[in-house]
């Protein structure tokens, strides 16, 4: 590569970073919303009144549904479905094995000290 190409490109990418660490600083500061997340189903017309439901992280075709509104319903119920795993959810998961395994231990315990 060119050397005036090659500089280009540290400059580049050095304006890249410092935009998203500007992005990042900014969505810290109390009271700022950051934008919502794309779809990951997109909702394609193939004809005929079909519309094809894409996933978009890999482009494959998830199914097809005859009319706009069902074909958005059903989109929904598909991202409804796929909710991230946040800490939240992981925290009441590890709660609930915590108590399952006291408990399993509790009555080994107690049947141990009674042989």
């Amino acid at each position: 590569m060119h050397i005036s190409f090659a500089k280009r490109c540290a400059i580049l990418e050095g304006l890249r970073q410092r935009t998203r660490q500007a992005t990042a600083e900014f969505y810290q500061k109390p009271g700022v919303q950051p934008p919502p997340l794309a779809p990951l189903i997109i909702v394609r017309p193939s004809g005929n009144n079909t519309f094809s439901l894409i996933n978009r992280a890999t482009g494959m075709v998830i199914a097809e549904r005859f009319g706009h509104n069902n074909a958005t319903a059903h989109a929904r119920e598909l991202e409804a479905k796929e909710a991230p795993f946040n800490v939240k959810q992981f925290g009441r998961f590890l709660s609930s094995w915590t108590l399952r395994f006291g408990i399993t231990l509790t009555v080994f315990a107690f049947f141990g000290t009674h042989l």
